[in-house]
């Protein structure tokens, strides 16, 4: 039965992949154009792609529930929030994690710091991509909001950046040992990603009862909150980055070094396990070498 698991991971991993990471793509477009007063054909692009999507999810969660996979309840979560498939570990062990190029990797240290420095640049790039797209919402807000085309086409740019945001999260905390910790010093991440779902309860009608401006000035509040974080994050990217590099730096020199003091430990041991275990050759050595001096003087 577990040669069955196996196959079934192997063969999952790539495919179930891809469609989280589109899964999360739609559902960020989705997010942002849902808020718009007149959503256009794209959103319902967006919804379909979901639709079309979910059951894969459901596909898998049924297939390692019917062969008793020991991480069978996890599929349970992915099929709640399917985002979260993207990291899944494999079912046997729970310790590795499929990556395109990179297959499956086991989780430690070193793969942190991979997958860490791997995320800076793109991320710092794309926080910096949220300064122009602020400027052409304030300078170019009513064409926008003329527009239907000009709106969807903001919306997904907002959207693009806000899935960028949660997947950096997603990933991060999938192999974070402490992920507590993590979520504590990355809270303005976690407030990007977690402030336009609050208008995204917009979409359910939660608050029906509310007349229809409350509802829009709640969305004007939640989407100002929206940029104050992702102007933080900025400042708090650009701020890190040379620390980054600095301590990045610093820690291979102190690996280095750890390396060199280790070495010398080693000898030590050896030759004092060599002197413990046979004094007598280390004295005779001792005495020959010093015959010649002798003999000389």
């Amino acid at each position: 039965m577990n040669r069955y698991i196996k196959k079934v991971d192997q063969f999952a991993a790539a495919p179930m992949f891809c469609c989280s990471i589109l899964f999360l793509v739609f559902f960020a477009g989705t997010l942002h154009l849902i808020n718009l007063e007149s959503p256009g054909i794209a959103l319902n692009i967006c919804n379909w792609c979901l639709f079309l999507l979910y059951p894969c999810f459901v596909v898998e969660a049924v297939t390692h529930i019917a062969l008793g996979s020991p991480r069978w309840k996890f599929n349970l979560l992915y099929c709640l929030a399917p985002p979260l498939r993207i990291c899944a570990r494999d079912q046997m062990t729970g310790r590795a994690i499929w990556f395109p190029l990179l297959a499956w990797r086991e989780v430690n240290q070193a793969f942190l710091e991979r997958v860490r420095k791997s995320f800076s640049v793109p991320m710092l790039v794309i926080a910096l991509l949220v300064l122009p797209l602020f400027a052409v919402e304030n300078y170019w807000q009513k064409q926008i909001e003329a527009s239907p085309l000009l709106a969807d086409i903001t919306a997904l740019a907002t959207g693009f950046i806000w899935f960028a945001f949660t997947l950096e999260f997603i990933v991060m905390i999938s192999i974070e040992k402490k992920r507590i910790e993590y979520c504590r010093k990355h809270w303005i991440d976690l407030a990007v990603i977690c402030l336009p779902m609050i208008a995204f309860l917009r979409a359910f009608r939660m608050a029906g009862l509310l007349k229809s401006a409350r509802m829009f000035r709640l969305k004007s509040l939640v989407m100002k909150l929206y940029r104050a974080a992702l102007m933080l994050d900025v400042i708090n990217r650009l701020l890190q980055r040379n620390p980054e590099k600095r301590i990045t730096r610093l820690e291979s020199i102190l690996l280095e070094k750890e390396r060199e003091i280790n070495a010398i430990k080693t000898e030590i041991a050896i030759l004092s396990d060599r002197i413990a275990s046979n004094p007598l050759s280390v004295c005779e050595n001792t005495c020959q070498d010093d015959t010649p001096s002798q003999k000389a003087a």
